[in-house]
């Protein structure tokens, strides 16, 4: 048994036989996966909101030390230490989400690959507890609203123009839109953090983080939709509802920010 698969291929035939239907259990899975990591994102929400809050007060140091980039640099981390604030600590939820996604494509890909024929009952059996094992003949429906969640969008677009593309361009586009919305949301201004950045200690590795920084609000929701189109739509779906609980906790920490 795979310690970190079995957990996620458990949990996809749970609500499957709960739901009896794939696409629903994708989606339930999902959102207890950012149930369970609200603990270790939530403070990287928190400190992203209250720099967003500091906007006002880091223009202003801005205004006063002009081309003084040392000083400018000193000033800004003197208030985000004085704050409680890691600038970088924008960068968690995006290593985490990479993270988990690596884990559930392997799981998903056992079990559509079991729906398709191509993953033996035996093999998935090593992976789920007694209660969910099933026999070879098991039949394992993996159809969402129509479409086939085992397949990509770039073999349903092979096919020619069809209904069954709406989905998975709702789902790639959607993503990207709602992870570009959340990177925006996580970093503050590219020019203020950079130089705080860069400027501080001079360090290449520093330099690295801030380039990072600043292109992971392009770089993911482009990921997104381009190299997602080769990715199978159950996969999409998993991303989508990732980027939609993510925004909605978002949301959810603006809103109690807000109420202090």
């Amino acid at each position: 048994m795979n310690i970190f698969i079995a957990p996620f291929v458990n949990a996809l035939f749970g609500f499957y036989f709960l739901f009896g239907n794939l696409g629903w259990s994708i989606i339930v899975v999902t959102i207890i996966i950012r149930l369970v990591l609200m603990p270790l994102v939530w403070p990287s929400l928190k400190s992203a909101q209250k720099m967003q809050a500091l906007q006002p007060k880091l223009k202003k140091i801005q205004d006063k030390f002009g081309k003084d980039k040392q000083g400018l640099a000193k000033a800004q981390m003197e208030m985000y230490k004085s704050e409680g604030i890691n600038p970088l600590s924008g960068c968690l939820p995006n290593i985490l989400q990479i993270a988990v996604l690596m884990i559930f494509f392997s799981a998903f890909n056992m079990v559509s690959g079991f729906s398709e024929g191509k993953v033996k009952a035996v093999t998935v059996n090593q992976q789920l507890v007694k209660v969910f094992q099933v026999k070879d003949d098991f039949k394992f429906g993996d159809s969402f609203l129509g479409v086939n969640l085992a397949t990509t969008p770039a073999k349903v677009l092979g096919g020619g123009i069809s209904f069954g593309l709406i989905l998975p361009l709702f789902l790639l586009l959607g993503s990207g839109l709602l992870q570009y919305w959340s990177a925006k949301k996580m970093m503050p201004n590219p020019k203020v953090d950079e130089s705080v950045v860069k400027k501080e200690t001079k360090d290449k590795e520093d330099d690295m983080m801030a380039a990072m920084r600043t292109q992971s609000t392009y770089m993911m929701p482009l990921m997104t939709v381009f190299i997602g189109f080769n990715f199978s739509i159950g996969i999409l779906l998993y991303w989508f509802v990732n980027s939609v609980v993510m925004a909605g906790q978002q949301i959810l920490m603006a809103q109690i920010e807000r109420k202090k």
